[in-house]
């Protein structure tokens, strides 16, 4: 068993003083690395849980079993409902299962299980009508849609357990108005249950049909009563080295350049006419970020490359990078890590994947490669990158929350040298406008539209001065 950090022992007492003041739910905010799942262990420990039930997403299911093993010495029997079951009706099974082998053993149960499962048939019923000492959502975060299936079905769960534990290192990814689908599950008396009262209490609503949220309002008393039941722990309390970010320009050639501009003028006019908003833009947004990686698809569905500058601009990085320095290159789609695994070939440095389509990164912790081509929805949970003190963004997601998770899977404990953090944008695209967002933690296609929108009015004007001018 492991001996608790200082900010790990006050998480403990403060979850246990909320519940000791009559609240069933308790929030722990910590930033990544400070050891979330430890604090959980503790918990378990100290109160001595007999049933503990864990939602997560998928990649995080198997980290969970080490967490026990690796905080606790009372045997925990831990259950990971992941990837490896063909359906749910065989989790079900396996969790009855390990139900009864807990309860014959006199042995504490634990069953991990993922949010996109949890709530479907015949899981669901089952897992409803168990009584649970406690119930975690971890990356709690990612129930934050109010009509999400998951994030319904775990609210109603939550009112069957005495105890609630909310985690997450990015509590509000996208704006305060994150707070109020998660906090179903953790502690409904904090916010309510009705969205639209809480909508109108905490934002501002304006633009098409008075639809979009354009400002918030009353963050003060927000915070208060979200931090009244939270533990919030920042990176500060660990001891790591420093961190430094660079960004790396390139141009796109003419074909390439050619191909964005009429996609770009196309989606502009779309916007200004009001045919496009964030719910269905976000196409057309894919697909200028596709070229801006060297392709473009085709209406028939084929990929086809038409520039080469940022490949070209990643060699450049990398040839100034030791030849046997580990990199993690992280990107959004398939041919951008293609792309890069062509560039490391082509530069006679082996590369490894982890991916949707492949798992390689324990191949690469081992060090049979230098390189990690890193799907960023994939690289940014519950997985350890230390090994590399390079972290590359070949491209770009639009979730902050996976963004600020990819960041600290490099920079946290473990990490013993300076990291250095390198984006690869295409000037004048969508590159710098999705950089520019997660700068400023705001929503990323909303921001995306509304920059697009600016620069063509920025555009305009321009224009009309010229044309007085004359």
């Amino acid at each position: 068993m492991t001996r608790p950090w200082k900010h790990q022992q006050e998480a403990v007492k403060f979850v246990q003083s909320v519940w000791r003041n009559g609240h069933r739910g308790a929030m722990i905010a910590a930033a990544m690395g400070t050891g979330k799942s430890a604090m959980t262990v503790y918990l378990c420990d100290r109160l001595k849980f007999d049933s503990i039930l864990v939602l997560c997403p998928l990649p995080v299911v198997h980290v969970w079993p080490r967490q026990f093993a690796l905080h606790s010495d009372i045997p925990f029997l831990v259950v990971p409902l992941g990837d490896t079951f063909s359906s749910v009706r065989a989790k079900r099974t396996e969790a009855e299962r390990k139900m009864a082998l807990a309860r014959a053993r006199g042995v504490p149960l634990v069953i991990v299980i993922n949010y996109d499962s949890v709530w479907r048939p015949p899981f669901a019923e089952w897992v409803i009508n168990q009584k649970w000492d406690l119930i975690v959502a971890d990356e709690a975060h990612r129930l934050k849609a109010p009509w999400g299936k998951s994030s319904r079905f775990v609210a109603r769960l939550g009112q069957h357990t005495p105890y609630r534990l909310g985690l997450s290192g990015t509590p509000m990814p996208h704006s305060p108005l994150d707070v109020y689908a998660y906090f179903r599950f953790v502690d409904p008396s904090i916010f309510g249950w009705g969205w639209n009262k809480f909508r109108r209490h905490y934002a501002v609503m304006g633009g098409y049909q008075n639809r979009q949220v354009v400002d918030y309002r009353n963050l003060d008393e927000l915070n208060r009563r979200f931090y009244s039941v939270t533990f919030p722990c920042a990176k500060d309390v660990l001891d790591l080295p420093p961190e430094m970010h660079a960004t790396y320009t390139c141009r796109l050639g003419s074909e390439g350049l050619r191909a964005y501009r009429s996609l770009e003028r196309n989606l502009i006019a779309e916007v200004e006419s009001g045919e496009v908003t964030a719910a269905n833009a976000l196409v057309k947004l894919l697909r200028l970020q596709q070229i801006t990686g060297g392709y473009i698809r085709t209406d028939d569905g084929q990929d086809v490359q038409v520039d080469s500058s940022k490949m070209n601009l990643l060699r450049e990085v990398l040839e100034d990078i030791a030849p046997g320095e580990p990199v993690v290159v992280f990107c959004r789609f398939h041919k951008d890590l293609d792309a890069v695994n062509r560039v490391a070939d082509e530069l006679g440095r082996r590369s490894l994947e982890l991916s949707g389509r492949m798992n390689h990164l324990d191949r690469w912790q081992a060090g049979e490669a230098p390189l990690l081509a890193v799907q960023i929805e994939s690289g940014g949970l519950g997985i350890d990158l230390t090994r590399a003190r390079y972290a590359i963004y070949y491209s770009l997601g639009f979730s902050l929350g996976s963004y600020e998770q990819s960041l600290a899977r490099v920079h946290r404990p473990g990490q013993t040298r300076p990291v250095e953090y390198i984006h690869l944008l295409a000037e004048g695209t969508v590159d710098e406008k999705i950089m520019r967002a997660l700068a400023a933690r705001a929503d990323v296609v909303n921001s995306v539209l509304q920059q697009l929108k600016e620069g063509s009015s920025n555009e305009y004007r321009r224009t009309q001065a010229l044309h007085s001018t004359r």
